[in-house]
């Protein structure tokens, strides 16, 4: 008998304790709820920081074609040797948006393309094609229009700072 007046004392205060807690919760967004609205201050414009980058815009040069500007991006490749199979980049900077960083052959050929983000560094890319010789090589930024695929049709060039292609040419040096 005195195992059921355990149990049932342990149910009554497991009962009241979840009681009291509905309860003290039901007065604590009541509580809540009755403080009155504060003011909010107008602001003219909000600094996110000494020096925020900004997000992309698009432009069209003179022959038609569309370039997004992002004034922070930028791109250093020095030039490198290897077996063909892979490119590492040390330095790449976009603004607020991701985009493309893709590797040229010197006839245009894609031979290579991946997504950056503002925090990618660094980067180490493996060449869809491998390189059987020594050559020039080209890399260039695009802003992904946002669904995570380069399409050289749909994906915008980037323009820097100063207006100009972000771009950088290198060499790369088969070694056997």
């Amino acid at each position: 008998m005195t195992v059921l007046s355990n149990r049932n004392m342990k149910s009554r205060t497991y009962k009241s304790a979840i009681l009291l807690a509905f309860l003290l919760a039901t007065l604590t967004l009541n509580g809540c709820s009755s403080a009155p609205a504060k003011d909010f201050e107008n602001f003219d414009a909000i600094s996110l920081g000494d020096n925020p980058a900004p997000a992309p815009t698009k432009t069209f040069d003179p022959a038609g074609q569309e370039y997004a500007n992002d004034p922070s991006a930028e791109v250093d490749i020095e030039d490198q040797e290897g077996d063909g199979t892979s490119l590492d980049i040390d330095e790449i900077k976009v603004g607020r948006a991701n985009a493309f960083l893709v590797i040229y052959d010197t006839s245009g050929l894609v031979i290579a393309e991946t997504l950056v983000t503002p925090q990618s560094q660094p980067v180490t890319l493996l060449l869809e094609i491998p390189l059987t010789r020594s050559q020039d090589l080209q890399a260039a930024l695009y802003l992904d229009d946002g669904d995570g695929v380069f399409e050289l049709d749909l994906d915008l060039p980037l323009l820097g700072e100063e207006g100009k292609l972000v771009h950088e040419d290198f060499f790369y040096k088969v070694t056997n």
